[in-house]
């Protein structure tokens, strides 16, 4: 276990790999979005879950969504820049197909003789304006979630594949046919995808009619068709919502919240190895070790959870490794006492050594179980730090069996076989003449 820990930590230190630290640790952004239009309390839950998904797909370590009266408040941490935060929560709007008259034309075209309901809309790189057509349906056609890039060879290249709903199939199929044969409505044979009356993609329709999914390819690079997967899984947004406020967390002040975990942690290990030190004497080192061992395996599994997933180390999460300390702590209290009442009983260290731990274990595995349970259900009904505070509570408390067991008994049973812990060694007698006070 010890050099387990020890080559994991030397290989994320050489690699100069650390914890993703969350909003409160390291700074970032908040902000708070109102919607623009009366919405229910459903509403703003399907708000929260899209940008929550938003937000993931472009990597930020654990976005903190949650909806707090009628606002949603959107933390992001590592996020710098404003501009950057509210282009990352702007999922607003609603997606339309709009059926294409004819594209290329230049930005300032006049309006003033289109016909009613048509428009011009501009292409998202800005150069070129499409006329289009009145809306034929929205992105509720779309299975939400259900977009993703695809590659295909040479000449395709990258595209989009997405699922139709049962019910959107038949309002897609009938832009399909029109556009396929291009009809009036859709003269160009190009079916627009519109986003906040921009022009995200326009694909030529080659079939009349598609059976259960779509397939849309161009000349697509991979940013443009994962952005394009974010555009319809966001299928029709109920309401709209704006920004009301956007407040930056600094840094400095991050830094100074971590400093001040940092030292508070330290501060406690270093009160509760004092205490072991005085009162279980040189039979403590079990429990030093063990907690450096401990804390070496929680770095590395810190590190590969904010690697593997988007949960950041946040000061529910540092709370919930704190509180795991007490509970490692624990263990060694409950195994050095069950030690204390072999020795009352007359045995010699080297034989209580191997009892204290079999009996001591099942006692020591239950207060874990019970932990770990209460970590699991809090971390499946809670959202936020909560859910932060759970993980970590959790891990650390894996982490501690784990550690108990690989390390801390073959380091019992090894010292009491040791000559300066003989039977007649000074921790022995103190032991027994603790035992017996």
């Amino acid at each position: 276990m010890v050099s387990v820990a020890v080559g994991l930590l030397a290989y994320h230190l050489s690699t100069e790999a650390t914890p993703v630290l969350g909003l409160d640790l390291q700074g970032g952004v908040s902000v708070i979005l109102a919607p623009t239009e009366t919405a229910t309390e459903d509403d703003l839950i399907v708000i929260r879950d899209l940008i929550r998904d938003e937000l993931e797909s472009r990597g930020i370590a654990e976005p903190d969504v949650r909806v707090e009266g009628s606002n949603l408040v959107v933390d992001l941490p590592g996020v710098r820049d404003q501009r950057d935060a509210l282009d990352a929560v702007d999922v607003a709007g609603i997606v339309t197909l709009r059926p294409v008259v004819l594209c290329g034309f230049a930005p300032g075209a006049p309006t003033d003789e289109l016909a009613a309901g048509q428009e011009l809309l501009p292409l998202r790189d800005g150069l070129d304006l499409c006329l289009v057509n009145p809306p034929g349906g929205t992105g509720e056609v779309f299975s939400q979630g259900s977009a993703a890039p695809t590659l295909e060879p040479p000449p395709v290249g990258w595209g989009v594949s997405v699922d139709l709903r049962t019910d959107g199939a038949v309002v897609w199929n009938a832009l399909a046919a029109e556009c396929f044969n291009g009809t009036a409505q859709c003269p160009s044979r190009q079916l627009a995808i519109v986003l906040d009356d921009v022009i995200q993609s326009a694909p030529t329709v080659n079939a009349p009619s598609f059976a259960g999914s779509v397939s849309i390819t161009g000349s697509f690079t991979e940013d443009e068709a994962r952005a394009l997967s974010r555009v319809l899984n966001r299928g029709a947004f109920p309401v709209g919502v704006e920004a009301q406020s956007v407040e930056t967390v600094s840094p400095a002040l991050g830094g100074d919240t971590l400093r001040a975990v940092i030292v508070s942690g330290l501060i406690g290990a270093a009160l509760i190895v004092l205490l072991m030190l005085a009162y279980y004497r040189r039979i403590a080192i079990v429990a030093v070790a063990g907690l450096m061992v401990w804390a070496m395996t929680m770095y590395s599994a810190t590190v590969l959870i904010s690697e593997a997933t988007n949960y950041a180390l946040s000061l529910a999460g540092a709370t919930g490794i704190i509180v795991a300390v007490g509970i490692a702590v624990d263990s060694y209290v409950v195994l050095f006492e069950r030690l204390n009442d072999e020795l009352r009983s007359g045995r010699l260290l080297r034989n209580a050594a191997g009892r204290s731990f079999d009996r001591s274990w099942r006692t020591i595995v239950s207060a874990n179980v019970m932990s770990i349970l209460a970590s699991v259900i809090l971390f499946t009904l809670s959202v936020g730090s909560v859910k932060g505070f759970a993980l970590y509570l959790g891990l650390t408390t894996v982490v501690n069996l784990l550690v108990y067991f690989t390390f801390a008994k073959p380091m019992v049973m090894l010292l009491s076989r040791a000559s300066w812990f003989s039977p007649t060694s000074a921790t022995e007698r103190v032991l027994a003449e603790q035992a017996t006070s």
